[in-house]
């Protein structure tokens, strides 16, 4: 209360309309635990990015209005619950009303009747929903990035709060930095094998290309994966090929669909070998066996129907284009779709159907997985709760298991770039080998934070190099319509 005069003297006498306390200035003098600063600050950092905001803190509960000016904006503040300070704040600055916001001496009472999972939660919808209400840009091709990036938030939000924010914060900090930094070291080495594989398949359909241009272009496709949901940023690499070396846009589809493919059958691979080695020293999930046993089928199904689409009639017509011509008005654009999609089926039967490309692919296949498990195995291993855990072997087998549930669960088109269900998945599944919630979250966050940091960092780079702009990689309706 010691603000008082100087909150009322902004509206009385220095001709604001509008002033508010504010607990995130620098000068600020706060004292709040861990979890409800943490939630707070995601909070404003929220509504300044999206809403425009000039003001560090909309909810201190320390404000003053001037009567005419907040009449004037009342009718138009929609939201009657906690967001309702923050919708006048932003409302007020859109319209061009002064407002002062002030540093204050603040301490959390304890008593609270905030429950931070529902009304983050309800917040963040109320950020979509202002959003989407003062924007121009509602049809924008940000729109669903912008939602999917607030879900990814809250997902992790919602992580943090079950297992304990501030148990999480304290296992962060008392991890080994110099293992981070090795994780770093590894990681760094899957992606000339990635390169290598890639380099592969395309020489196979035709395109022989070098090695540095390879890797460059799976760095900027993954920087776009990082960004944008449902790995819509894969588009951008059949792009780049089609803009730096003429690759047809079929076979740059195509290649990513084969590299797609065995991505799947390596991860499959090596989760079902290491379900069985945990198995054999304890219990696992339910669920863990049939996920496995699922995705195995997918690849038998996709195997199956890519040898059935491949094969041909009488008439000479695989049965993809014999369906497109079947369905479809005659004609010269019917007639080149099925073209395309003839081309497509038979470049991923090209490498679906030779021994010798399958081992290849294969076995590198494993081996940029193998590279990215250690990855994620040095990173748990930085923190000194997991060591007596479990045993080394159940240990290392249970992490193999968990970055097979990871990214077969980045495949859910939910987020950019999987962040929060890579999270949560990697959380569960290392609860298997006795490693508590709040280090599985902890060690999950920063493997998820080193992987997305080496990418978007290369990925900037081999951008500059190309000279290609970030808003040319993302924009998938302008590629689609080159």
């Amino acid at each position: 209360m010691g603000h008082l005069e100087e909150l009322i003297e902004a509206i009385r006498s220095e001709g604001y309309d509008f002033a508010t306390g504010s607990r995130m200035m620098p000068s600020s003098d706060v004292k709040r635990s861990v979890k409800r600063g943490l939630a707070s600050k995601g909070f404003n950092f929220l509504t300044r990015s999206m809403l425009g905001s000039k003001l560090y803190d909309h909810q201190c509960g320390f404000k003053a209005f001037k009567r005419e000016s907040l009449f004037e904006l009342m009718d138009s503040v929609e939201d009657k619950h906690w967001f309702w300070d923050t919708e006048l704040l932003v409302r007020a600055q859109r319209s061009g009303y002064k407002v002062k916001e002030f540093p204050v001496k603040w301490q959390h009472g304890g008593a609270t009747k905030v429950d931070l999972v529902k009304d983050v939660i309800g917040m963040g919808s109320q950020i979509v929903r202002l959003w989407w209400q003062l924007s121009s840009l509602k049809s924008g091709r940000w729109q669903k990035g912008i939602l999917t990036f607030i879900l990814a938030i809250l997902l992790l939000f919602l992580i943090f709060t079950l297992v304990g924010v501030e148990d999480v914060w304290q296992a962060a900090a008392s991890a080994s930095p110099q293992m981070f930094g090795l994780a770093v070291l590894i990681y760094l080495f899957s992606w000339p094998v990635r390169g290598i594989r890639y380099q592969h398949i395309l020489r196979r359909l035709g395109h022989d290309h070098g090695l540095n241009f390879i890797t460059g272009s799976i760095f900027m496709s993954q920087s776009a994966n990082v960004i944008l949901p449902a790995r819509i940023g894969d588009v951008s690499r059949a792009y780049i090929l089609k803009r730096e070396k003429d690759v047809p846009l079929t076979t740059g589809m195509s290649s990513l669909a084969v590299e797609r493919l065995f991505d799947i059958i390596a991860i499959t691979v090596i989760g079902v070998l290491a379900v069985l080695v945990v198995m054999a020293e304890r219990a696992v999930d339910n669920w863990v066996m049939p996920l496995m046993i699922s995705s195995a089928a997918v690849i038998i199904l996709f195997f199956v129907a890519i040898f059935f689409m491949a094969s041909r009639g009488r008439n000479g017509l695989s049965p993809v284009e014999r369906i497109i011509l079947k369905v479809a008005k005659p004609g010269d654009y019917t007639d080149r779709v099925a073209g395309i999609a003839r081309k497509f089926v038979d470049e991923i039967y090209t490498i679906s159907s030779s021994p010798r490309d399958f081992i290849i692919v294969f076995f590198s296949s494993l081996m940029v997985w193998t590279v990215d498990i250690l990855t994620c195995y040095t990173v748990l291993i930085a923190f000194p709760f997991v060591h007596n855990a479990a045993s080394p072997t159940t240990l290392t087998a249970v992490v193999f298991m968990a970055v097979a549930v990871g990214n077969l669960a980045k495949m859910v088109p939910i987020t950019p770039g999987a962040i929060g269900t890579y999270e949560g998945a990697l959380t569960v599944v290392f609860k298997i080998a006795g490693i508590a919630g709040y280090v599985g979250a902890a060690a999950a966050v920063i493997d998820h934070i080193i992987k997305n940091s080496v990418t978007l960092v290369f990925g900037a780079l081999y951008l500059a190099h190309f000279n290609i702009k970030w808003h040319e990689l993302v924009d998938i309706k302008g590629k689609n319509e080159k």
